[in-house]
């Protein structure tokens, strides 16, 4: 698991349902980097991509898109990305995973605990649950808890 730090070092790490997520290189057919995205100062939205690479060409992506209220704890508030991918496995034996607008349910949260808009660092922590499509998994659970996440990013 990469360390908590607030230094725009580019780093992101989680557990998925209890299995280590740490963002990185590999070798694949788009060649995403790691980490990407951004935080738009002006409408307060941080958007992230994060990817893992397995040895055997296959990779696997993390994607959190939400409005920050203020420097601190802010949720998720997904308005037009409601019923977007959280999380997608590019020729893996996962199904995609999905933030669905359900009533009574925790999407998540993000505590951001760095923000540097002079050299746009932004750092925090997040947990995620995301709801998988029945009629498209036919394994796994319908949920996936996405736990102990940190990033550490320059935008």
């Amino acid at each position: 698991m990469p360390p908590l730090t607030h230094q725009g070092l580019n780093t992101f790490g989680c557990y998925i349902d209890g299995e280590l997520f740490v963002a990185n290189y590999g070798d694949g057919y788009w060649d995403l980097p790691p980490l990407s995205g951004g935080y738009d100062e002006y409408e307060n939205k941080l958007s992230m991509q994060a990817t893992r690479y397995s040895k055997d060409g296959f990779s696997d992506d993390i994607v959190i898109r939400s409005y920050l209220d203020e420097v601190g704890v802010f949720g998720y508030t997904f308005n037009e990305e409601d019923g977007s991918k959280g999380y997608t496995n590019w020729g893996g034996d996962k199904c995609d995973y999905y933030y669905m607008p359900v009533a009574d349910f925790d999407h998540g949260q993000v505590t951001i605990t760095y923000l540097n808009e002079d050299k746009n660092i932004i750092s925090g922590t997040f947990y995620i649950n995301l709801i998988s499509d029945s009629y498209l998994c036919e394994t796994g659970d319908s949920i996936m808890h996405i736990t102990d996440g940190r990033f550490d990013f320059r935008y």
